[in-house]
């Protein structure tokens, strides 16, 4: 079946993720009740589809009194399927490159998409490493559409052929994440000379293939003004840009002192301030990050927004090991179990929240905050390296 809709039952209603264009938003029990009975949808749904049948994916809410301080489960499972990739970027945050012991099989892998849709997930993004190393990605991605899912990759684009290309589309991908840090000759000097011209190329064949393409850019200190140039390219040829901040982990731990501070954030916004208010495909962490969700209501519960780790994503290592962020994996942070010791993935996800394996690094958001020239942050992967430097520098 062609799912167009996804809804996940919650305490206070439901996530609905439109499956076309890849937005979420909440609703209300009572609206809820009205799309489970009538397929009637809020006049101002993001769910709403012109002309079309709704095929609709549902999850329901089971022990509904357990899940008040939190979502029923996650939205979306980044699933690092290799650690084996065909660049060797300077800022990679995991040092990817070679392949990792003890990786999943093709089974292990088909058989968790399998198991993460019927509990809930929304969207599965396919990462590395580079995904498309993979000799099995087209069969995950098309296991994973087949169940109802929002599929997505993290690529660096540059094996993106024509062919590629047709057979990402007959798998069903909705959407690709391609990585371009700036202009041709910066580009390049971080991810390997005439790669800039391949994820071009590869950009094209996507679009061409009918798969939405949004670039995602790495800023640090010295590619500042080639982000800009970038951002206003991409605003005019209509092209979506994600501004990622720079997070010392992996191969990325050699780029000392590369991480913007406030003055330098400050002059990015400043920079980019008619393309972030009068379009809307320049986005980014500090920037226009509204994540892709509409808040229609008012959830029951706080969650720290802007960061996704433990609350509404799971990552999932190539040997299985689960973590609340990659960015936080990469720093070390102790993995919260592996999918082969899973066998309920709704009460793993009331076990994780019941432990409530985030406290420590919430407290650390304010006082870092309040030092002086940093650029306020919701991240906690992005606080915890701050921490760890600190306690490097504090050896020396």
């Amino acid at each position: 079946m062609n799912y167009n809709v996804n809804i996940r039952e919650e305490c206070f209603g439901a996530t609905v993720m439109n499956l076309k264009t890849g937005k979420r938003e909440y609703i209300t029990k009572d609206e809820l009740d009205k799309i489970t009975r009538n397929t009637i949808f809020p006049k101002d749904s993001i769910a709403n589809i012109d002309n079309e049948e709704y095929k609709i994916k549902f999850t329901e809410l089971k022990n509904k009194e357990s899940k008040e301080n939190y979502f029923s489960f996650a939205d979306i499972a980044y699933i690092e399927i290799t650690r084996a990739c065909n660049l060797k970027c300077k800022h990679c945050l995991n040092n990817s490159g070679t392949k990792m012991p003890n990786q999943l099989t093709k089974s292990e892998l088909l058989t968790l998409i399998s198991k993460l849709a019927e509990s809930g997930i929304q969207e599965i993004r396919f990462t590395g490493g580079e995904p498309l190393v993979h000799p099995d990605i087209y069969e995950f991605i098309e296991r994973a559409t087949s169940l109802g899912l929002y599929t997505s990759i993290g690529t660096n684009g540059t094996l993106i052929t024509k062919k590629v290309a047709k057979e990402l589309k007959k798998a069903g991908l909705n959407k690709a994440i391609v990585s371009i840090d700036g202009t041709e000759e910066t580009h390049d000097s971080i991810r390997g000379t005439g790669n800039y011209r391949k994820t071009i190329d590869g950009i094209k064949n996507l679009k061409n293939n009918e798969i939405e393409v949004r670039v995602n850019a790495v800023v640090m200190k010295h590619n500042l003004e080639n982000i800009i140039y970038l951002a206003k390219e991409m605003h005019n040829n209509k092209t979506s840009l994600f501004i990622r901040r720079f997070i010392e982990s992996g191969r990325g731990t050699l780029l000392r002192d590369h991480t913007l501070n406030k003055k330098e954030y400050d002059y990015l916004r400043a920079s980019l301030s008619n393309e972030l208010e009068n379009g809307k495909y320049i986005n980014g962490h500090y920037l226009r990050n509204d994540e892709g969700i509409e808040h229609r209501i008012k959830l029951p519960f706080t969650f720290v927004k802007g960061c996704k780790a433990g609350q509404r994503a799971l990552v999932i290592m190539p040997d299985g090991d689960i973590h609340l962020c990659g960015f936080l994996a990469a720093q070390g942070f102790k993995s919260v179990g592996n999918v082969r010791n899973v066998e309920d993935w709704k009460q793993y996800w009331d076990k994780i929240h019941e432990k409530d394996e985030l406290e420590n690094l919430k407290e650390n958001l304010d006082n870092y905050n309040k030092i002086p020239n940093i650029q306020t942050t919701n991240c906690l992967a992005y606080v915890q390296r701050f921490l760890n430097n600190e306690k490097e520098e504090a050896k020396c």
